[in-house]
């Protein structure tokens, strides 16, 4: 089994079918049918949840499907770690510079260079800042 940091912006695209890729497909079936696991930090959870409420309110999808969605979430192999205040203050913050990320972005990063795993992401941005720091990028 191999794991990986799985960032949001591949998460969603679950959800949204438009959005889907190669990529996407390949690590949901592999999550699904435990071939492998992925690491996410805690902030995760509420950008998952801020999407679907989001789309939800504008009719992109409906209630049933948002609420099903959540809830296959819980179903996959996803470990959420929690940031501590040293981590956050200073590693990551120092990412978001470095690479000029969102702090949001750099959590994600700071967690595939500590735990030393590649990171699934569909967001430009973030795969440029990985490379520039010697992470690998998860590919289909």
């Amino acid at each position: 089994m191999s794991r990986f940091v799985l960032d949001n912006t591949v998460t969603m695209a679950w959800c949204f079918t438009e959005e889907a890729t190669a990529l996407t497909e390949t690590l949901l079936g592999r999550l699904s049918n435990l071939i492998d696991s992925a690491i996410v930090p805690a902030l995760w959870l509420y950008e998952a949840a801020n999407v679907v409420e989001l789309a939800r309110r504008k009719s992109r999808i409906t209630d049933e499907k948002a609420a099903a969605f959540l809830e296959s979430l819980g179903d996959l192999p996803i470990e959420v770690e929690n940031p501590n205040w040293t981590r956050l203050f200073t590693d990551i913050r120092t990412l978001a510079d470095r690479y000029k990320l969102t702090v949001y972005d750099a959590a994600y990063l700071e967690l595939a260079i500590r735990h030393a795993l590649p990171i699934a992401a569909l967001d430009k941005s973030l795969i440029g800042a990985a490379r520039a720091a010697g992470v690998d990028t998860v590919q289909a």
